[in-house]
């Protein structure tokens, strides 16, 4: 069965698979490198305004000396260099953004600090990154404000996607769970991430068209390494076969979301590089009640893209089967893509069960209440992954026992 197995995951690595994986790979690449050359910019140490790609180094350079344990002490030692930055100066007489992504070395700090007043009407902006605030005068009196905010922006995402409100207890396990954030956060720049984070997004979609086309072939009987007289010659020969292929599609869809993600970090390393998986996940999405750091945040989110990946494999897979042609098969998987990304698009929450999904900051920042037990959302998601894996497993079992070339 190992045999059968190697030599079907072999046949996967094609002529359309190898031209689709360096296509992504390329436009991943380039699309990191003329985005980030164009939008961004930054003050250095000196005052002087640095841009394109070059801001992202500066920019790290610069924010070393804001690392550290967000405690009652560094607040004061921030106001102080807040008040005497150029980068103060600066946005006093520029409104908007420093550059479209708000590249000033206090993204961080200031940032989560500014989440405390404003909540659920934070954005970025330099009117966002100011330190005029009667809380901050004690370390206790801030992480109050914060988790005051933080219950605030849960409360209010719920009601503005029209859910029904949280009982008393609900409401009262879910003050709980944001008392037992994990206080103080540590802070650290952590662009080169965000950035990674950021992309991986954008792109999860083309990845997923991706699988659409190399997947296509694998039960089409117009494919080379589709179906044969010779693979269904024998009821103990297809049985081994079909089941070869589905495991080796499975692990082509890992190798090629382990290269997709791969090309991201090396891409986004090399430009703003890979520092501050150290930080408290709550200085990157500031509502999350999980007391991860950055990397351990980010594992999640890759972990829970993985599994929605594979169930856009076994979807593929299960429509090479039941339409046996690679080209048909292959453009019903873009459409059911583009279905799944207009879906995204909404503000219902059934967009929760959307394979697509599984790459958001909700992966971390929200929740379901099942009575009075509150389960995350990542947890959520690897369970429907599961589920759906399963599903079209047993459908695609169900087909390849009738399966038949005419």
């Amino acid at each position: 069965m190992k045999d059968l197995i190697r030599l079907e995951y072999k046949k996967m690595w094609n002529g359309i698979s190898l031209v689709s994986l360096v296509a992504l790979s390329v436009l991943t690449i380039l699309f990191a490198i003329v985005t980030l050359n164009l939008q961004y910019r930054t003050i250095d140490s000196d005052g002087n305004m640095v841009k394109g790609l070059a801001s992202f180094r500066t920019l790290k350079e610069v924010s070393e000396d804001l690392e550290g344990v967000l405690n009652g002490e560094y607040i004061r030692g921030l106001i102080e260099k807040y008040d005497a930055s150029y980068d103060k100066a600066y946005l006093a007489e520029n409104r908007g953004f420093l550059g479209t992504g708000g590249m000033t070395k206090y993204i961080v700090s200031n940032y989560v600090i500014n989440y405390a007043y404003y909540g659920p009407y934070m954005s970025n902006g330099n009117e966002k990154v100011g330190l005029d605030y009667d809380f901050l005068d004690s370390e206790e009196n801030f992480y109050h404000k914060y988790k005051e905010a933080v219950l605030e922006q849960l409360l209010y995402v719920n009601e503005e996607n029209g859910l029904f409100p949280y009982s008393a207890k609900q409401t009262s396990i879910l003050g709980q769970k944001i008392q037992n954030i994990k206080t103080p956060f540590r802070i650290a720049y952590h662009t080169g991430w965000a950035n990674v984070f950021g992309y991986f997004g954008m792109e999860y979609p083309v990845f997923f068209i991706i699988l659409a086309f190399c997947l296509s072939g694998c039960y089409a009987k117009d494919s080379t390494n589709g179906m044969d007289e010779l693979t269904l010659a024998s009821i103990c020969g297809r049985k081994r076969d079909m089941q070869a292929r589905w495991i080796a599609g499975n692990l082509f869809a890992v190798a090629s979301y382990l290269i997709y993600v791969g090309i991201l970090i090396v891409v986004h390393g090399g430009i703003a590089s890979l520092h501050g998986l150290g930080a408290s996940a709550q200085t990157f999405w500031f509502e999350c009640l999980h007391n991860f750091s950055v990397g351990t945040a980010l594992l999640i989110v890759f972990f829970c893209g993985l599994a929605g990946a594979l169930v856009m494999a076994n979807l593929v897979m299960f429509l090479s089967i039941k339409i046996k042609n690679a080209k048909i098969a292959a453009v019903l998987g873009i459409i059911a893509v583009v279905l799944m990304f207009r879906q995204a698009s909404t503000y219902s929450q059934i967009k929760m069960f959307n394979p697509l999904q599984f790459k958001e900051s909700a992966l971390l920042t929200d929740f379901l209440f099942i009575g009075n037990t509150m389960i995350p959302y990542f947890v959520i998601a690897l369970f429907l992954s599961a589920s759906y894996i399963a599903v079209l497993w047993l459908v695609l079992r169900l087909s390849y026992k009738r399966y038949r070339l005419n």
